[in-house]
């Protein structure tokens, strides 16, 4: 019985010290390529967060050299000479300059109430109206990916313009 309790109490101290960690996520101003997928359709992009404002500017298709600037009240789109700027509320969710702006919001809302490690670095699970996103993110801040589930969206990133 005497070695007994110094033993429990050894336990009690060593389960004291254990705490559960809890990651954030480190949204800094970041400009990557990427990968869209939607469905049976893909293409690439440069996408960029900058002051947050999101920019997607495709690099491949026909839509080679278009970009969608996204803030949060209106998306511009640019392509050429030409520019044509509507309000938020006739954007889709589906829009990849205002998916990604808009999970990025829910971050910094402090969404990701389930943020785990990963071997090589981050998961964030949020919820945006477009529906549940999971956002990976390698352990250096850069991104992985980032995909909507509901919508069948998911975004791989790469190195700008790869």
């Amino acid at each position: 019985m005497k070695k007994i309790i110094p033993l429990f109490i050894a336990v009690i101290l060593l389960l004291a010290g254990c705490r559960l960690k809890t990651y954030n996520p480190e949204i800094a101003d970041f400009s990557q390529g990427a990968c869209v997928e939607s469905g049976n359709f893909s293409y690439t992009c440069d996408i960029s967060l900058a002051d947050n404002v999101v920019t997607v500017t495709a690099t491949s298709t026909n839509a080679t050299g278009m970009s969608i600037v996204y803030n949060g009240k209106s998306a511009l789109f640019r392509y050429s000479d030409m520019e044509y700027e509507i309000v938020s509320d006739k954007i889709d969710y589906t829009n990849p300059a205002r998916a990604v702006y808009d999970a990025f919001e829910a971050l910094r809302a402090g969404m990701p109430d389930n943020a785990s490690k990963t071997a090589d670095g981050f998961r964030y699970d949020g919820k945006t109206e477009l529906g549940s996103f999971t956002l990976l993110q390698y352990e250096d801040y850069s991104y992985k990916s980032i995909s909507f589930k509901d919508a069948d969206i998911h975004i791989i990133f790469t190195e700008k313009g790869e």
